[in-house]
Order: structure tokens, then C-alpha cells, then sequence
């Protein structure tokens, strides 16, 4: 029987640890050294059993011939099974076997994101628990961002970017040393961004490069650049998604926010494009003043084209500290009628409520990281300076043109003073009832407050308090009370 990964999954040796991602189901597994050298065994290149007991063999020199060929190929029949891994007689049958996404039926690619495991075999219970407790004594860059331009053709009313420093792309050649950086540091996670993404002349290059990296890719864009030949290049590098702002179903009301005329008409047919060809898309709909009543539109024509919508309606001040954008920020009256929506027609909504509904002691929670800032991921900006993440260009951490990325990780003052950072550090916040349905990041606090991020905006934690009230109403009138 031949063995290989299935091109969704994504293996990485993690600090000894053997880790373990499906970008198509959505599971991820860590395993103790004994799995990782299981998993070290298994690639992309189809192999005989034979040949792989070989290879496992090289790692566990004492243990007996035969007890091992039992464990391993139980450990790839499970593998199998969870379909992170293809079995078959041959190439012909492996292919034929492969998992892939698409609408046509009901694909858990297209569900909520959780980091619930598939078993409980050999496997720790919890994933993003896990690494969180790692990556706090040993910060790890899991996931990184790279806009590639800040050059964008819309000017939405609610960017955090000001328009008037979207100017520079990043040089290719620097792009392509730091994804060689990033993929010798073990990074799994890759987000291409902008600005527009594809207004840099090298994206194509870009995204093979990442491919051939064994990256998990996503891709921000608001498609309007989108051409018929990057169809062809997307269904090749496999993205993990393409995600895409979609801000009304109404075109003139979604080109008043991105101050495009034609754009809603380019980024639709771009949507149904990248549908019809089975790649997958993420739609997110930001609602501010101008599309108050929006969302539940777009979620209703997201759900009837079996992909995935989302809204954040806590918008940020922009990076210069300037805070005109949030003349579009909705008042506690309006948001109460976006959450009422939300409750009602958006099914993915709950189960990101019983993700995050988790009984800690406040000990546990006051050791915990904000967020992943510093510990698990990194941005880098077009303009080839590294940050904590894309909206936090206030606080640059390293440059990319003379420093090395795991130079910049392990050394930088500025990364290495946010890492001492927890939730602890906000002690108001660790009784809080609210905490649940809390949007406090600290980039929030940063760019809103003139680059203090511990001042939290009152505003923040009135949008928290407000959604808990509608969600406790919801649990009872469904008879969940027993959730609270």
C-alpha cells in the first residue's frame, strides 16, 4: 500500500512536537516526539509502506521490528481515516482517492473554524491551548502576513491605512528572501495581502513561490484587478481561502465605501468566478454608517452560494493615530440591531460562541497572551518594515532589508517587551463578565488612543457588555439558559 500526505495537509516539526493540519476539514493534531517522528516519515511523495517503516525505523533505533510496523501503520490508518493523509495501490487509485473541496457538497471547509481535534489518540486535547502555553516561554512564528503593496485602487471610508501613504510595493527579491527565512523557521500559516494584492507585478511568481514552499495560503484582496488567467494559478497553489470585502448586495452602496464606481459589479463576478472553479472564498463585511442593514444580505447570498460570510463592526483608528474613519464606527443602538440580525440568520455565529465559551480561573487567564502578537505571528508592511501585525504600523519591530526575520523574532526589543504583555496586565478586565464577547486588542488601544495600548476605548467594553445581554436573551429564548 503507497502513502502520501493529501495536498490540503500540512506537517510541521514544532519545538519536538509533531504537528499536523487539514486546510481542507479544518483539524489540526499535535503529537509527542514519538508521533513527530511518525509524521517525519510521511511527505508528498507517494511511498510504499515498506519504505516508509524505513524511514520511521532511522528514528527508533531500539524498538522491535515488529511492534513498530503495527504501531506506525495504525498511526497512518487513523491518518487516513481523518483524511489527512491518501492511501492506495498505486499513484492512479492515490489521486483518485484525494479529498477535495468543493461547493457542490456539504465540505467542512466552508464550516466555522475550530481547533477541536478529529481523536484522541496520542494527541494533545486542545491545539491553539497547547501552543498557546508553549509559545509563551518559547514565542514561535506560527502564521506571518506580508502585504506585498500598500498600493490599493478603492479608498474605503473605514480603511486604518491613510490613502495618502498607499505608495509603495515591496521589491521581489525581498519578498522571496524572507518567505526563505519564514519557511526555514518552520512557519505554517502565509496571508498575502495589500493594499491590493494583485496590483504587485510579481504576485503570480509570488504565489508559486509560496506553493513550492509548502506554505497554507490565504489571499486578502478585493478582487477588482482579479484577471481570468489567476483562476487557473489560485486552483494550482490550492489557497487555504480567498477572502474578499463584500460590503452590500446594493452596488451603489457598496461603491460609496470603497469610493469605486464598478467595483461591487467586478468583485461579485470575481466571487462567483472563484466559486464556479471550486476555490475557496471568505467573505467579510465590515458594517459601518453607510451599509448599516447590510450584512444580513450578504450573509443570506454567502449562505445560498455555500461559502462563508462574516462582519466586524468594531472598526480602528488608523495608524497615523488619526480617527476621521471612525465618524463610520455604528452607535450601541445600531450595533444592537446588527447583533439581533446576526443571531438570527448567521449559523455560524453559535458555534463561535461555544468555541470561546471556556470556564477559566482567572489565574489561568491572567497568564494568557492578548493575543498572538509576538508570540505566534508577524507582519511584515509594503514598505519592507516588520510590525506585530498589519494594523499596528505605529510600532515597527525590525527592517527586512538588513536584518534576518529570526534575528528580528528572537531579538527585538519591541517584540520581546510585548511578549510580557497578558491579559494580566489589564487586571479590570479579568473579572469582567464581558470578557467573552470582548474586541480589546491591543492594536485597537494603540492606534485609537495616540499609542498607549493599555487605554482601553469605553466604547469597547459597551460593545461587549451589550453583546452578551442579546446573546443571553437568544440562549433562553432557544432554551440554552443553562449556557450562561
Amino acid at each position: 500500500m503507497f502513502y502520501r500526505l493529501c495536498k490540503d495537509t500540512f506537517i510541521r516539526n514544532i519545538q519536538g512536537y509533531g504537528y499536523i493540519s487539514s486546510q481542507l476539514t479544518r483539524h489540526d493534531r499535535v503529537y509527542d516526539q514519538a508521533g513527530a517522528y511518525f509524521l517525519m516519515a510521511i511527505d508528498r511523495t507517494p511511498r510504499h509502506f515498506e519504505e516508509i517503516l524505513e524511514r520511521a525505523s532511522a528514528f527508533f533505533i531500539d524498538a522491535p521490528i515488529g511492534e513498530l510496523n503495527i504501531d506506525l501503520l495504525a498511526f497512518l490508518d487513523d491518518l487516513e481515516e481523518n483524511q489527512y493523509i491518501v492511501a492506495g495501490e498505486d499513484e492512479k487509485q492515490l489521486s483518485y482517492r484525494e479529498p477535495r473541496f468543493s461547493y457542490a457538497m456539504a465540505n467542512p471547509k466552508t464550516a466555522v473554524h475550530n481547533f477541536r481535534q478529529s481523536t484522541d489518540k496520542q494527541s494533545y486535547t486542545d491545539t491553539a491551548d497547547f501552543f498557546y502555553g508553549l509559545f509563551r516561554n518559547s514565542p514561535h512564528i506560527f502564521s506571518a502576513q506580508i502585504e506585498l503593496t500598500n498600493r490599493c485602487n478603492e479608498k474605503c471610508l473605514h480603511c486604518y491605512i491613510p490613502h495618502e501613504q498607499k505608495v509603495e510595493t515591496l521589491e521581489t527579491p525581498l519578498i522571496e528572501k524572507v518567505l526563505h527565512q519564514l519557511a526555514e523557521m518552520g512557519t505554517l500559516g502565509l496571508t498575502l495581502s495589500g493594499g491590493e494584492v494583485f496590483l504587485h507585478p510579481d504576485v503570480e511568481k509570488i504565489l508559486q513561490l509560496a506553493c513550492q514552499l509548502d506554505f497554507s495560503i490565504s489571499i486578502l484582496s478585493n478582487l477588482t484587478p482579479m484577471k481570468s488567467r489567476h483562476i487557473s494559478l489560485l486552483k494550482e497553489i490550492n489557497p487555504s481561502l480567498v477572502q474578499t470585502s463584500l460590503y452590500s448586495m446594493d452596488a451603489d452602496e457598496h461603491d460609496r465605501i470603497t469610493q469605486l464606481k464598478g467595483s461591487h459589479t467586478k468583485t461579485l463576478k470575481a466571487l462567483e468566478l472563484l466559486i464556479e472553479n471550486d476555490i475557496p472564498v471568505q467573505i467579510s463585511c465590515p458594517v459601518m454608517r453607510t451599509n448599516l442593514h447590510a450584512y444580513r444580505s450578504v450573509l443570506e447570498w454567502a449562505q445560498r452560494h455555500r461559502c462563508k460570510a462574516q462582519t466586524d463592526f468594531i472598526m480602528m483608528a488608523r495608524t497615523d493615530f488619526s480617527t476621521e474613519n471612525l465618524v463610520e464606527r455604528i452607535t450601541l443602538e445600531e450595533q444592537e440591531l446588527l447583533l439581533k440580525d446576526i443571531l438570527e440568520v448567521d449559523i455560524d455565529y453559535g458555534g463561535l460562541l461555544e468555541e470561546t465559551h471556556k470556564l477559566k480561573t482567572i489565574e489561568e487567564r491572567a497568564n494568557e497572551p492578548v493575543c498572538g502578537v509576538a508570540v505566534d505571528n508577524l507582519c511584515l508592511s509594503a514598505s519592507g518594515t516588520f510590525y506585530p501585525c498589519s494594523g499596528w504600523q505605529g510600532l515597527p519591530v525590525g527592517d527586512a532589508r538588513t536584518q534576518n526575520v529570526r534575528d528580528i523574532w528572537e531579538n527585538s526589543p519591541q517584540l520581546n517587551e510585548l511578549r510580557q504583555i497578558t491579559k494580566g496586565s489589564f487586571p479590570r478586565c479579568l473579572s469582567c463578565t464581558e470578557q467573552e464577547f470582548c474586541a480589546m486588542c491591543l492594536v485597537r488601544n494603540f492606534n485609537e488612543s495616540n499609542g498607549d495600548m493599555f487605554k482601553i476605548n469605553p466604547h469597547f467594553c459597551e460593545s461587549a457588555a451589550l453583546n452578551r445581554k442579546l446573546v443571553k436573551e437568544h440562549y433562553a429564548k432557544i432554551g440554552r439558559s443553562d449556557y450562561f
